[in-house]
């Protein structure tokens, strides 16, 4: 709603509405009446979109495009770039109002997509990809100038799903390293996963000069850190000692390869990433401290890694507990 200010003999109508609440529209008028009658003809022209102001706004798809040309290219992993580029341009196809005004676009529009978009997605994927809309709009609002409204604030929260609890059952590992259509190559990625818990990015990116005996150089990690170390097991160096390096697949590739194979074995519900939580759970079932996984997780937030992959097999941490019965004597 405006406001009125009186200034000596004269009143000022500001209107602080939509786009124009960091740049209010301002006049002064000779009597409040004349301020009251200003205020409402521009509100009803702001709330119609007829109100004709100097600023020239970008359409939603003009100000993906400058992002994706001035900000993703200076992110720091080629990961967080490539899940940039992909997200955004899926966005550009599917969002209704890709066409509109930046300064047009409301919560409502956001919302609607939003509600299409989780059937069938999880809670965790659309927060992940609607972080990158929330700083694309952060920077339209701050670098580049646009008096536009947040509407990401007013979004309603979504209740995030449970951390996933899909371990790699002792059946399904021998089919996936062991059947007679795994091929050799897929059978060294799933061992090295199973082995060291890397990324399925981390994998391909692996070359020969990033082994260095016992340790294995990762120059890029999805939390941005850049040229870490993480030990290797001695089945790991192994299996990096008899494959060739770099992998010859892309990310694509690897996906469609999984896929194929989880349909030849029947295997469902499995997805590649549950092979580095499975990893890490091994790590902590047979006994390597916390500190020591976070170094090769390469999680910062070790709640992170403790919510994520410490779901333990309740069998084995129940032998655990019954440690001091085999004390006892009979």
């Amino acid at each position: 709603m405006g406001s009125i200010r009186k200034r000596g003999k004269t009143f000022r109508a500001i209107i602080r509405v939509g786009e124009f609440r960091l740049r209010p529209i301002q006049k002064t008028f000779p009597t409040k009446e004349l301020a009251k009658r200003f205020i409402a003809e521009k509100e009803y022209q702001i709330f119609k979109g007829l109100y004709n102001s100097n600023i020239k706004y970008p359409t939603l798809k003009e100000l993906i495009k400058k992002y994706l040309l001035e900000v993703t290219p200076h992110k720091k992993s080629i990961e967080v770039r490539n899940k940039e580029k992909y997200f955004l341009n899926q966005f550009s196809a599917n969002f209704p109002e890709i066409n509109y005004k930046i300064n047009n676009i409301n919560t409502q529009h956001v919302a609607s997509f939003r509600d299409r978009y989780l059937v069938g997605r999880k809670v965790s994927s659309w927060k992940r990809n609607i972080a990158i809309c929330k700083h694309m709009w952060a920077i339209a609002m701050t670098e580049w100038g646009y008096p536009i409204t947040d509407i990401f604030s007013n979004l309603q929260k979504q209740k995030k799903s449970e951390p996933r609890n899909r371990r790699l059952t002792e059946k399904e590992e021998v089919l996936l390293t062991k059947g007679n259509h795994t091929s050799k190559l897929m059978r060294d990625i799933i061992e090295l996963a199973i082995e060291t818990g890397l990324r399925r990015g981390e994998i391909l990116s692996i070359r020969e000069e990033h082994i260095r005996k016992n340790t294995l150089l990762i120059p890029e990690r999805k939390n941005g850190s850049t040229n870490s170390s993480i030990p290797l097991s001695n089945k790991a160096q192994h299996i990096l000692s008899n494959m060739n390096l770099p992998i010859p697949l892309n990310g694509d590739g690897l996906k469609t390869k999984w896929r194929r194979l989880k349909e030849k074995y029947e295997i469902e519900n499995l997805t590649f990433h549950d092979l580095r939580h499975e990893a890490l759970s091994r790590y902590l079932e047979n006994g390597v401290s916390i500190p020591d996984v976070q170094v090769v997780s390469g999680h910062k937030d070790v709640r992170v890694l403790m919510n994520v992959y410490a779901n333990l097999r309740a069998s084995e941490v129940a032998e655990k507990l019954n440690y001091n019965d085999s004390k006892k004597p009979f």
